[in-house]
């Protein structure tokens, strides 16, 4: 019951992120979305410091921040508030949830099967490309439907 639940999560979750997906080539202005939507209001530093109940050096200086990618969220979020906007967050993978985890999947089957082989042709009991594909694979799937806490460590 517990791992659909967690394979129902992933699913709901790549169906949400995929819209963001779509804006993941999509970059911010060089001098930052604050400024150049303050800009495109008409609005000076003066008056957007005093919508926000700052000095315009605190909103300067939060411009340039952003700019450098330096800004915090809390500032972000403050100034998106004193230009009517909302702030928008999200961390978008950059491919599907599912995908990611089956590439970790098949990753850990396929080191554990060079392993095992290499131990076999040491005994020179050698296995061919073929069938260490098939068990990669198998063992693959096993290891995406069990996830075990130590899934991802290394």
């Amino acid at each position: 019951m517990m791992k659909a639940f967690k394979e129902l999560r992933v699913r709901q979750l790549d169906e949400i992120l995929a819209a963001w997906r779509a804006l993941e080539h999509e970059r911010p202005p060089n001098s930052g979305w604050v400024r150049i939507i303050r800009e495109a209001l008409g609005m000076s530093q003066r008056q957007l410091a005093a919508r926000m109940g700052v000095s315009k050096t605190t909103v300067n200086s939060a411009e340039r921040n952003e700019a450098r990618g330096t800004i915090r969220l809390n500032s972000l979020e403050a100034l998106a508030n004193g230009l009517d906007c909302e702030l928008v967050y999200a961390l978008v993978p950059r491919r599907t949830l599912q995908a990611t985890l089956a590439s970790r999947a098949e990753e850990l089957a396929g080191r554990l099967v060079n392993r095992v082989s290499s131990s076999m042709e040491l005994e020179e009991q050698v296995v061919t490309d073929e069938e260490k594909q098939r068990q990669i694979a198998d063992l693959a799937a096993d290891l995406l439907r069990d996830r075990s806490s130590g899934f991802w460590d290394d």
